[in-house]
């Protein structure tokens, strides 16, 4: 039995595997961590994944890093708190790593009783041809509009294919008058359902276009007994509370 934490590592590690095959990227995947590379200067994508506090695998990861290194790539690191211990702090150590943000792990017991929010404005489906694909990437660099990070992503994105995507991730865009204001992104894993990237443009926020979308990513799930993990910034993860999520530790990130 998966502990909650190993919940939300495990399906995490299934949206790294997708988006790096997404692009015809790399995966590796040790017991002790998964490191996605999509040969793309993108730190959203290229990803070291802590999945354990023994740290077997050290030659493996410091090849992985290295060549981030050389190549110029960027690239984030995610750890569960309880797994930093001496041998992972000294590895952040010698790529001069510095913490950049700490998420909550989130879970839901099961979505029974998750029932689609309807709007008279905002109108969800899911994405399913190169137009509504369009519209959610717009969203979704939006949101790193001025960084480095914008054109890193339209690199990655026009590398992307959907179809390598798989069936088990489903993209969604939630549009007013055909215009896209808000994404959600639903992964099925072995384990457990997984919420990322419910994100809104910056003009139209407030509005409780996110949180409809949310509880529109609940109800799109087909197994109602599997749990449903995410993870949320500090000052959010009262709204996951909202939607019957619990606090089950906390994620590190460095940069």
């Amino acid at each position: 039995m998966n502990t909650n934490q190993q919940l939300v590592i495990s399906n995490f590690e299934e949206k790294l595997k997708a988006f790096a095959y997404a692009v015809s990227g790399e995966l590796t995947s040790e017991e002790d961590f998964v490191l996605a590379n999509t040969e793309i200067p993108t730190d959203t994508f290229n990803v070291l994944l802590a999945k354990s506090s023994n740290l077997q695998g050290t030659f493996k990861v410091r090849q992985g890093l290295d060549y981030f290194s050389k190549k110029e790539y960027p690239f984030s690191v995610w750890m569960d708190v309880e797994h930093m211990n001496d041998d992972w702090k000294n590895l952040m150590q010698a790529y001069d790593l510095k913490e950049t943000e700490r998420n909550v792990m989130m879970k839901r017991e099961n979505t029974l009783h998750a029932d689609q929010r309807f709007s008279n404005q905002l109108k969800i489906t899911q994405v399913k041809n190169n137009e509504e694909l369009l519209r959610y990437i717009e969203v979704f660099i939006s949101l790193f509009e001025g960084t480095p990070e914008q054109d890193a992503l339209e690199s990655y994105f026009n590398k992307f294919s959907q179809v390598k995507l798989g069936p088990d991730v489903q993209m969604f865009i939630g549009c007013i008058d055909e215009i896209a204001v808000t994404t959600g992104l639903l992964i099925k894993g072995k384990d457990s359902y997984g919420i990322y990237d419910v994100m809104t443009k910056e003009t139209v926020r407030g509005k409780g276009y996110g949180s409809e979308m949310f509880q529109f990513l609940l109800s799109q799930t087909k197994d109602k007994q599997k749990p449903v993990v995410s993870q949320a910034s500090d000052d959010g993860k009262n709204i996951y509370k909202r939607f019957g999520f619990i606090d089950v530790g906390e994620m590190v990130v460095f940069e």
